[in-house]
C-alpha cells in the first residue's frame, strides 16, 4: 500500500498533481494489480511526503486489526491513518445482504480479537435527514442553483443547526468526531472546514425568498392545512463585540434584557399550524408597528391577521381594514375593566386556570370586542406583584433602618439617590407607593422616611385583557381560540433561541449575521415538521427530550479476527429500542439507518 501522486498537467511554471491511495494486489488469475482505494484530491498535505510510508503502513496494519501500533507513531500520522482506514471500510465494504436477508452466513472467529472503533450517533441524524427529504430540500435547493457540493454543504449546516446548535467552528469538530451525518448524507465530512460552512451561508441568503416560499408550499401540501389565520409577530436578539460593519445592529430595548448589546430584529410571519411563511431582518431598534405592511402585503386576504398589542395601532388596523384584510388583535386600551351588562361565557376551566369572556358588539361599529378574565393570569399577576411589594418594602426598611446607625448613609441627597435608584429598580409597585422623607433643617441629612400603600394595582395584575376582531360572526370560543395561536409564534420564537442557536450571534458583518439567522429558520423548517407528525401521533416531547432518546443509537464498526488469519470489518448501525422506535415510526423513518457494510482483508 502506498500514496501515488501523478502529475495531471502544466500550466506555465505551475505543475498539477493528484493523489491516491493505492494497494498492490495479485488476482485469482496470477496477474499483479494496483486498486485505487481512495483519491485523496489534488492538494494533499494532511502528512509530509517524507512519511507517507509510515502513513500507508499504519493504515495497513488498522486494516488487519492491529489497533495498536507496534513502534510509537507521531499523533498526526496515527490520526490520518485511522481517518484513511475508515473511509477505505466505508467506501469498499460490501453490502451484506448480497442474497437474500434470509440468508445464513457463518465465519469463525476468535471472539477475543472483537474490537469496536469509529461510534458516531446515527439516530437523530437519520430523522432529521428524512424530514429534509420528506420536505424535498435537496431538490428545493438545486433548483435554486446550488451545485451538488453546494447541496452538501447546505444540507449539513441545515441539519447539524437542528441537532448541534452553535458556532461553525463547533458545529465542524462535531460533523467530523461525533456524527454520521457525512454517512447519511453519502459524503465524508472527516476533512469538513469550517469556512465552507462560512461560505455556504452566503449562498443560501441569495436565494432565501425562493427557498422559503418552496418550503412553506410543500408543506402545505404534505400536512393538508388550510390557510385560516397569518401570525405575525417580531423578537430581537443580541450579538457579541462591535460589530461596526453590521448595517443591521442598532442598541435598542432587548427582550432578553440585553440592551448592553448590539440588537438585530427578526420579522416572522406564520401560519396557524406554526409554519413559517415568511422571515425578514430589521434594524434592532426599528419602530414593530411600521413592519406591518412590508411583511403581511403579499399574505392572503382569506386568512385573519393576528398580532399582539405592540403591532396593533390604530394607524395599522386602518390600513388592514382599508386593504380588506381580516384581523384579530390584542386592544392596546389601558384601564380595563369587565362590561357590567353583557353575560360571561365560560371558555376554558381546569384546576389551574378558568377563562371568562364577554363578548361586546355595538351595532353602529365594523368590529366587536371579547373581554377576557384569566383567573390564572390574575394569580400570577398577583403572586408577582406581592413578591415584588414585599421586596420594595424591605429595601425601604433597610434604607430606613440605616438612618439611625452609624456607617450607613444619612445625606439627604445620597437618601434621595438610592431612593430613585429603588423606584426605578421596584418599578411595577413603586408607583402606588406614597413616600416621605422627613429632613434637618437645612436638608442636609435625612432623619426618618416613611411610606403608605395606596392600595392600587395594575389592571394587567387583575387579568384582564381585550381582544378585537371585524369578524362580527364569530361567537366567543371561535374568538380566544383564535387568539390562543398566538402561542404558536412564541414558541417558534423560543425554538429559534433556544433548540437552533440563533442566540448570540458572533459574526460582524451583516451578510454573516443574516446568514447565520437564515440557517436557524430552515432548521425550524425541518424541526417543526418533525414535532407536527409526532403530535399528530400523541408525542408532545420537547426536541431537546427527542434528542436525548435517540441519543444512544449509534452506527459501530466492528473488528474481528477470522480462523484463516483474516479480518473482518464490519459497520452497522445499532438496533434501535422501543422509544427511539415509536418516534421513527412516527415520522417514517427508517428503524435501522442504512445498510450494513462488511470488508475481509
Amino acid at each position: 500500500m502506498y500514496i501515488r501522486k501523478t502529475k495531471t498537467r502544466s500550466q506555465g511554471d505551475k505543475t498539477y498533481y493528484s493523489y491516491r491511495l493505492v494497494e498492490t494486489m495479485r488476482m485469482a488469475n496470477g496477474k499483479v494489480r494496483q486498486i485505487t482505494l481512495l483519491n485523496l484530491g489534488s492538494s494533499y498535505t494532511a502528512i509530509a511526503e517524507s512519511q507517507w510510508q509510515l502513513l500507508t503502513d499504519r493504515v495497513k496494519d488498522l486494516l488487519h486489526g492491529a489497533e495498536h501500533a507496534l513502534l510509537a507513531i507521531d499523533a498526526p500520522i496515527e490520526q490520518e491513518a485511522r481517518r484513511l482506514s475508515m473511509l477505505v471500510i466505508k467506501k469498499h465494504g460490501e453490502e451484506f445482504f448480497k442474497t437474500s436477508p434470509a440468508t445464513t452466513q457463518y465465519e469463525p472467529v476468535d471472539i477475543n480479537s472483537l474490537e469496536s472503533s469509529d461510534i458516531k450517533s446515527i439516530g437523530a441524524e437519520s430523522l432529521v435527514h428524512q424530514a429534509a427529504q420528506d420536505l424535498h430540500l435537496p431538490h428545493i435547493l438545486h433548483s435554486c442553483g446550488l451545485s451538488n457540493t453546494e447541496c452538501e454543504d447546505a444540507l449539513a449546516t441545515i441539519l447539524a443547526r437542528t441537532l448541534y446548535p452553535g458556532s461553525e467552528r463547533r458545529t465542524c469538530e462535531v460533523l467530523k468526531t461525533q456524527s454520521a451525518l457525512d454517512e447519511v448524507l453519502q459524503t465524508d465530512f472527516s476533512t469538513l472546514h469550517k469556512n465552507r460552512l462560512y461560505r455556504i451561508s452566503d449562498v443560501l441568503l441569495k436565494s432565501k425568498t425562493a427557498i422559503e416560499t418552496a418550503l412553506y408550499e410543500r408543506e402545505k401540501t404534505w400536512f393538508e392545512f388550510e390557510e385560516i389565520v397569518t401570525l405575525y409577530d417580531l423578537t430581537n436578539t443580541y450579538f457579541e463585540g462591535q460589530s461596526l460593519e453590521n448595517e443591521l445592529g442598532a442598541l435598542g430595548r432587548s427582550k432578553e434584557k440585553r440592551s448592553d448589546c448590539m440588537l438585530v430584529t427578526l420579522a416572522l410571519v406564520l401560519d396557524g399550524s406554526g409554519f413559517i411563511k415568511r422571515s425578514e431582518l430589521f434594524k434592532g431598534n426599528v419602530s414593530e408597528p411600521k413592519t406591518l405592511e412590508e411583511m403581511v402585503k403579499p399574505c392572503s386576504k382569506d386568512a385573519i391577521v393576528i398580532m399582539d398589542a405592540g403591532i396593533a395601532t390604530q394607524e395599522n388596523i386602518q390600513w388592514l381594514t382599508e386593504h380588506g384584510y381580516k384581523y384579530l388583535v390584542v386592544s392596546r386600551k389601558r384601564n380595563l375593566s369587565l362590561p357590567e351588562d353583557v353575560q360571561g361565557v365560560v371558555v376554558k376551566e381546569d384546576q389551574d386556570n378558568k377563562v371568562t369572556t364577554f363578548l361586546v358588539h355595538e351595532p353602529e361599529d365594523d368590529e366587536i370586542e371579547l373581554y377576557c378574565h384569566s383567573q390564572g393570569m390574575e394569580n400570577k399577576g398577583t403572586a408577582t406583584y406581592d413578591k415584588f411589594k414585599q421586596r420594595f418594602i424591605e429595601e425601604l426598611q433597610k434604607l430606613n433602618t440605616g438612618l439611625s446607625k452609624k456607617g450607613c448613609t444619612k445625606k439627604y441627597d445620597k437618601v434621595c439617590e438610592k431612593l430613585g435608584r429603588l423606584k426605578e429598580k421596584y418599578s411595577k409597585v413603586a408607583s402606588h407607593f406614597e413616600i416621605k422623607i422627613e429632613a434637618c433643617a437645612n436638608k442636609e441629612d435625612a432623619l426618618s422616611l416613611s411610606w403608605h400603600d395606596k392600595e392600587t394595582r395594575a389592571n394587567k395584575n387583575k387579568g384582564i385583557y381585550c381582544i378585537r376582531t371585524n369578524q362580527t360572526q364569530l361567537n366567543n370560543q371561535q374568538i380566544w381560540q383564535t387568539y390562543r395561536t398566538l402561542n404558536d409564534i412564541e414558541a417558534a420564537f423560543r425554538t429559534l433561541k433556544s433548540d437552533l442557536g440563533m442566540r448570540p450571534v458572533y459574526h460582524q458583518t451583516t451578510q454573516r449575521i443574516s446568514g447565520h439567522i437564515f440557517i436557524s429558520i430552515l432548521a425550524y423548517h425541518v424541526l417543526h415538521s418533525i414535532r407536527y407528525q409526532l403530535k399528530r401521533e400523541g408525542i408532545h416531547d420537547s426536541w431537546e427530550t427527542i434528542l436525548l432518546k435517540l441519543s444512544t443509537h449509534y452506527r459501530v464498526t466492528t473488528t474481528l479476527q477470522t480462523k484463516e488469519g483474516k479480518t473482518l470489518h464490519i459497520r452497522k448501525s445499532t438496533k434501535p429500542n422501543h422509544e427511539q422506535a415509536i418516534i421513527y415510526k412516527a415520522c417514517n423513518a427508517p428503524m435501522i439507518p442504512l445498510k450494513q457494510i462488511i470488508k475481509t482483508l
